[in-house]
């Protein structure tokens, strides 16, 4: 298991599009892999949990992933992250 922190910087945080965009991305691996914020968490695979979670531009989330190539993907889920525009 890994764990990371990154700051959400898409200016309107994780609403529907980049929700769906970022769950679509990791709903292929086979691991597991959550974001957590203070002491909620969800599955990234499940959007209605993640944006169930209120995270806007500025907050700080941790990515937990347990699996296979999970250091790679951790990194993926990151940059992906770190990486939305909308």
């Amino acid at each position: 298991m890994v764990e990371y922190s990154v700051v959400v910087t898409a200016p309107s945080g994780l609403h529907t599009r980049p929700c769906a965009q970022l769950c679509n991305f990791v709903k292929n691996y086979s691991g597991k892999i959550e974001i957590i914020r203070g002491n909620k968490s969800a599955n990234l695979k499940s959007m209605f949990k993640v944006m169930s979670m209120g995270i806007k531009n500025g907050m700080e989330v941790m990515i937990r992933v347990e699996g296979d190539n999970e250091e790679e993907m951790a990194q993926s889920v990151i940059a992906f992250i770190r990486n939305i525009k909308d």
